[in-house]
């Protein structure tokens, strides 16, 4: 797909972000049948259980840093509409980034994009006083493709709401929106709702991401291999493997029968021995 051209369409869905919107899909759903105890307080009765904050960062012994992955991909329960928005920015802008960043370059920015987000959101509300500000969405990661999209073509045409515009101009003005409302945030204390600071982030990120080449992947998808694929590619080789061993064991045991046949006679053969041949012979007859 070339987007150097200014011109309206839709992508086609590429096959890293097709998994991440299948993890993000997986995940609200999850979420929805836990009655949000992932991403918000179940009534008093404990949740944030994916939510990043610098407080859970330490759950056990520092294994709770595993929030910097697991907020990615989690969004708010009583919003869905956090997740739409996420998802069509996702299919968007990440499917043409994904033409240059390759299939793991994809998921790498996903991922780092998402880290750099959270890392600027816990600075930012830890200079306001409240460094345990729960944060849950992939809009870091979002803006980060955004960005990185936006330097890939510039002029190409979006519609944002009902008006159209370029590119460049949509992501300065979401930009823009981030920094005023980071602005705010320092005037009247931190509000609880949108974390500017992750979106700045993920930015950033995305930025920095294309100027300095960062996380592209040369090698096709069609020649990659996912963990389910590998792990199955070893579990037949292994398999594989036993078999041959089997086969080598009875063709050895055939050898040592069939040598004292011909020394000894049928008659020398013990009862196993006996039962052996006559499989090996219908097997035998069957192949």
């Amino acid at each position: 797909m070339s987007y150097d051209r200014p011109a309206f369409g839709f992508p086609s869905l590429s096959p890293a972000i097709a998994r991440l919107l299948l993890a993000n899909a997986i995940v609200f759903v999850a979420n929805m049948l836990l009655l949000g105890r992932l991403s918000d307080s179940a009534s008093g009765q404990g949740g944030f259980w994916f939510a990043f904050s610098w407080e859970k960062s330490w759950d056990g012994y520092g294994l709770g840093l595993v929030r910097l992955v697991t907020y990615q991909f989690t969004h708010s329960f009583g919003s869905p509409m956090h997740f739409l928005l996420n998802a069509l920015t996702l299919y968007f802008f990440g499917t043409m980034a994904e033409a240059r960043l390759g299939y793991r370059g994809t998921f790498r920015l996903y991922v780092l994009g998402g880290i750099a987000g959270a890392l600027l959101h816990l600075g930012i509300v830890a200079l306001q006083g409240n460094a345990n500000v729960n944060l849950v969405g992939a809009s870091g990661s979002c803006y980060a493709f955004l960005l990185y999209a936006t330097c890939m073509a510039p002029k190409s045409l979006v519609i944002f709401i009902i008006v159209p515009m370029q590119l460049w101009v949509l992501a300065a003005l979401l930009v823009g929106l981030g920094i005023y409302g980071t602005f705010v945030e320092f005037a009247t204390g931190f509000p609880g709702g949108v974390s500017h600071g992750a979106h700045l982030g993920g930015a950033a990120l995305g930025y920095a991401a294309w100027r300095r080449g960062w996380f592209q992947d040369f090698v096709p998808f069609a020649y990659q291999q996912g963990l389910w694929a590998r792990l199955r590619a070893a579990w037949l080789r292994r398999r594989e493997q036993r078999h041959r061993q089997v086969r080598e064991a009875r063709e050895l045991q055939l050898d040592e029968i069939l040598a004292k046949v011909k020394a000894q006679g049928m008659t020398a053969l013990t009862p196993a021995e006996r039962a052996f041949l006559q499989k090996a012979s219908e097997q035998a007859r069957r192949q």
